[in-house]
């Protein structure tokens, strides 16, 4: 039976608090481990190869599966993030890229594209497009004319840098509603984080962010549904649902530069969260 994985991100594990504090790489693992997770993501591009490699032998003492999130200029450079995932001991579930490239001509995007979908192929390591701001998905209306050219595309949905690009406002507009349904038809995964139009990450249950949240409950079991109508609500798959709320500058902030909620809280609320809406998308919604 189709199933949902939630993972944590090590991103989010940082606190980059004013005292300095931090957790160390094992702390952080044994943490996620602890609460139940079943699995981590390192960001390629931020992550060194060194810490990556520093973490898997933690990984694999205490069970947890890997995605990636690869911030990829170049074919190149794809080339050689594939050959080191390809060489580390546990093959991550996906790359979740980030093509820092410009959202100029769809048809150069869409080749380039293709090119880096190619050499996950090759290594038989799956590759996603993650909708995110300063990168060749920037735009939504860009990102669907994109997905139009490269049918195969798979894509990963961040929709906090969504909503902050395209500015909606509550409520949704007819339009706006179709786009994001549009691009929901090919959301292979899932980022977990809640934004308004002005703000990437908000804290969750403040009385002023509760509409947002609502309104990405909709979202996620909408791409759930969608899911689970590609792959088959019998099928041994599972879609991976991330919480990623990064440390400041995403959290944010007092003028002291204290974090105005508990991160960790509210990844545990996300991931209770998604695993809800995931019995209603298995339930046929209801």
């Amino acid at each position: 039976m189709s199933r949902l994985d939630v993972f944590q991100s090590m991103w989010a594990m940082e606190y980059r608090r004013p005292d300095g504090f931090e957790l160390s790489l094992e702390e952080k693992i044994t943490k996620i481990a602890q609460a139940g997770f079943v699995g981590v993501s390192f960001d390629i591009g931020y992550h060194s190869f060194e810490t990556i490699e520093a973490a898997m032998p933690l990984l694999q003492a205490h069970h947890l599966d890997l995605v990636y999130n690869a911030f990829i200029k170049s074919t190149e450079q794809y080339e050689e993030v594939i050959a080191f995932v390809a060489s580390q001991p546990i093959k991550p579930r996906f790359i979740a890229l980030i093509g820092q490239i410009e959202p100029w001509d769809v048809n150069d995007v869409a080749a380039q594209t293709k090119q880096w979908m190619a050499i996950s192929e090759r290594e038989g390591i799956p590759t996603y497009a993650e909708i995110h701001r300063n990168c060749m998905t920037n735009d939504l209306l860009f990102t669907l004319q994109l997905m139009e050219k490269v049918p195969d595309l798979l894509m990963v949905a961040d929709l906090s840098h969504t909503l902050v690009n395209q500015e909606y406002y509550l409520p949704l507009h007819e339009l706006a509603n179709q786009r994001i349904s549009e691009f929901l038809t090919r959301a292979e995964a899932f980022h977990g984080r809640v934004a308004t139009r002005e703000q990437v990450q908000v804290p969750i249950l403040f009385e002023q962010h509760k509409p947002w949240f609502e309104l990405f409950k909709q979202w996620w079991l909408e791409g759930f549904q969608n899911w689970l109508v590609r792959h088959g609500k019998d099928s041994d798959d599972a879609c991976v649902f991330l919480c990623e709320l990064g440390p400041p500058v995403y959290a944010m902030t007092d003028s002291k530069g204290e974090e105005l909620s508990d991160r960790w809280e509210e990844a545990l609320l996300l991931r209770e969260t998604a695993q809800t809406l995931w019995q209603q998308a298995m339930a046929g919604g209801e």
